[in-house]
């Protein structure tokens, strides 16, 4: 359904009646819907949503809660509303739920060579004893992740239990939550233009890198490179040599120089100068 089609909106009061508003769809999903507020809302309350395209009650209404709300830009306030129960025959999707591909960036097809070797590339970058990249509670997840998945067995069980979670698992697009991972792709393009700039800038007759290359000094697993080279290769940035390694363009070189690339990042890996 497309954003801004109107619907109606209820909200169930501490009484326990139902107060009527007006609501825009800004996004939806199987069991979740983005909406668009004239007025704030709280978070845990139960609602109710009527228009086309819900079916759960009759007369196309369907029940669900407020998950979060917050103001817009232009003086309105965007909720986040849980349809799951409602969808899913009262089943509620665990929220404790940990999807370990995703802690390791990894596809649920990876081999388990490809699951130990990512492992001890995301342990160096994790463990807190890396003063610049190391988070205590991200390496626990990382060591839980690995514990699960590279054991077959433990593997087969998760997966089975991830095939049902995807199932009846929502999420309501919220512009903000996809900060971080947008922030982190962002570091990953300035670190290969870097890694690229530096490159030429100092082996002019040979300027080219490959993955295994760029993996060692990045500290990212070069299947975690895939979008970020697509990206820079698109922008024709970076071309790829009939040898296969990967250089920097002129209009590389130029945007490299525009973002400063050599300016210190909170968890920059590349040092501009050797380390002795």
């Amino acid at each position: 359904m497309p954003g801004g089609h109107k619907i109606t909106f209820w909200i169930e009061d501490k009484d326990g009646s139902w107060t009527r508003q007006d609501a825009e769809i800004g996004d939806r999903s199987d069991t979740g819907v983005g909406l668009l507020l004239a007025k704030e809302v709280e978070a845990g309350q139960n609602v109710m949503v009527e228009g086309d395209g819900f079916s759960g009650g009759s007369g196309g209404r369907q029940k669900g809660k407020i998950c979060w709300c917050r103001p817009t830009v232009d003086g309105r306030f965007r909720a986040g509303i849980d349809l799951s129960m409602a969808a899913n025959g009262g089943v509620k999707v665990d929220e404790n739920f940990v999807d370990y591909y995703e802690v390791m960036e990894l596809s649920p097809s990876a081999s388990l060579e490809t699951i130990h070797r990512i492992y001890r590339i995301l342990a160096q970058r994790l463990h807190p004893d890396n003063s610049e990249t190391g988070s205590n509670e991200a390496f626990k997840q990382l060591v839980s992740a690995y514990k699960i998945l590279s054991d077959p067995e433990q593997r087969a069980s998760f997966d089975s239990t991830r095939g049902v979670k995807q199932q009846v698992h929502w999420r309501v697009f919220d512009q903000n939550s996809a900060t971080p991972s947008v922030e982190q792709e962002q570091m990953k393009r300035r670190g290969v233009l870097k890694a690229l700039y530096l490159k030429r800038l100092r082996e002019a007759e040979n300027p080219g890198m490959n993955m295994i290359e760029m993996e060692a000094l990045l500290g990212t697993p070069r299947e975690h490179l895939d979008f970020t080279m697509w990206f820079l290769k698109e922008q024709g940035w970076v071309v790829r040599t009939d040898s296969g390694r990967y250089s920097i363009t002129v209009k590389g070189v130029e945007q490299a120089e525009k973002l400063q690339v050599w300016a210190p990042q909170p968890t920059e890996h590349l040092q501009l100068e050797p380390a002795y």
